[in-house]
């Protein structure tokens, strides 16, 4: 079987070492130096043609790397540096043509609808040799050295993990992140450090469970998968099929849609779903995918390390996003996000026959980009894969940080989350 990533017989990973231990329950804090003003802007993005929020929208102020996306019901909130007041935000979506629209036009209007006009291609207008897209992928790999930048950047990002029991969030974590994300020709791996971070638990005398999440930040840097193709593809893509879907516009550019799956006969725990090519560099711009864990009892080993012998786990879903960025011709990480469920019951109880249903989830959102300055961190700074980030944040606590935003809100997207810190979440002098 091939995880994601396998780097020590200890752990099993749906990346680097993403486990959870499921068991019966029984350097000084830093300032930001940050002096900007700045303007809050606020919006909802509408596809023209269904009138339906746009998820996931990218939203950049044009020449800067500072960005945002929308949430589940198409709304954003950036906040932009006065120095800015007369440059346009540039919103895109994948299908619909890149909206243009002027920072003074959304200053202290609260509830901008901003309309993307769709924009769909037709096959003719690249070259496209067959339905078969595996050699269109295939070409994709090989072009990374060539589409995406092979010096490193630094980077700042806001990380989000949780776990929920049903409905109820038993854990949830936010940190801002300082990345250093190595060139894609190095083999060098990436690295993160924690900032500042908080977290909000809510564990009940009647939980029969604890979950711990291990490795959400290595995970999360891990879904590049320019940086690091063979955690889905293996070597070479041999074990999928690959087939064209069709063009779709993005950044007022053709990109390839193509559903991959893995081969009859495959019994390996692999993956399915698009990835998003553009048309004319073949650069990965996007994926959406799943691990094929539904109804494999040998998925858990995937990702559970440790669980008493009469607890029965099942794992009912793993889904994944990786999303980048295009900025003078190569191609940057930019957002990731996971979603894993799993039931859990007990074979010696009474109501044994009775599952309880666990959420995993973590996102991860660059916030700002930057090639000044770039140093690896020192090793007692950096995050490691075994690392626990619930425990790590403990010791990053800082209530003057977050200002109003000194509540933790579950349900609140995470670009509602960066609207609320966005003049904390840049590079720190």
């Amino acid at each position: 079987m091939r995880h994601l990533v396998t780097l020590s017989l200890l752990f099993f990973g749906i990346l680097s070492t993403n486990a959870w231990t499921v068991r019966e329950a029984g350097e000084g804090v830093k300032t930001d130096q940050r002096m900007d003003t700045i303007h809050v802007l606020r919006g909802r993005v509408l596809g023209s043609n269904t009138n339906e929020p746009l998820v996931n929208a990218s939203i950049t102020v044009y020449g800067t790397h500072i960005s945002s996306v929308t949430n589940q019901e198409g709304y954003f909130s950036i906040r932009v540096p006065t120095s800015y007041s007369h440059s346009h935000l540039v919103i895109r979506h994948l299908g619909y043509e890149n909206g243009h629209i002027p920072v003074t036009t959304l200053i202290d209007i609260p509830d901008n609808h901003i309309t993307l006009k769709s924009s769909p291609f037709t096959l003719s207008e690249v070259e496209v040799v067959s339905g078969d897209g595996t050699e269109l992928v295939q070409e994709a790999l090989r072009r990374i050295y060539l589409n995406y930048p092979s010096t490193p950047n630094m980077m700042v990002s806001f990380y989000r993990e949780s776990i929920k029991k049903g409905s109820r969030y038993i854990s949830l974590v936010e940190a801002v992140l300082d990345i250093y994300k190595s060139g894609y020709t190095s083999i060098s791996s990436d690295q993160a450090r924690i900032y500042i971070g908080r977290k909000a638990t809510d564990i009940s005398p009647r939980d029969t469970v604890l979950v711990k999440f291990q490795g959400g930040i290595s995970d999360a840097l891990k879904l590049d998968i320019a940086k690091y193709p063979e955690i889905v593809f293996g070597k070479d893509g041999s074990d999928y099929t690959f087939q064209i879907d069709g063009l779709i516009n993005y950044n007022d550019r053709p990109h390839y849609a193509i559903l991959f799956a893995p081969k009859r006969g495959i019994q390996d725990i692999l993956f399915r779903g698009t990835i998003y090519l553009e048309a004319y560099s073949l650069a990965f711009a996007r994926m959406e995918f799943n691990m094929n864990v539904e109804g494999r009892k040998e998925a858990s080993q995937v990702f559970i390390r440790r669980k008493p012998p009469r607890m029965k786990v099942e794992v009912t879903r793993a889904r994944y996003v990786v999303d980048f960025s295009e900025s003078e011709g190569k191609w940057f990480f930019n957002y990731s996000s996971t979603n894993v469920g799993f039931r859990v019951r007990w074979t010696n109880r009474l109501f044994g026959l009775f599952a309880t249903h666990y959420t995993i989830g973590s996102e991860m959102a660059i916030t700002d980009r930057y090639n000044e300055n770039v140093v690896r961190f020192p090793r007692n700074e950096r995050i490691r894969s075994t690392d626990v980030i619930a425990e790590k944040v403990e010791h990053f606590l800082d209530p003057d940080f977050w200002g109003d935003y000194n509540v933790i809100e579950p349900d609140q997207e995470i670009t509602e989350a960066i609207r609320r810190l966005s003049g904390k979440l840049k590079r720190r002098q």
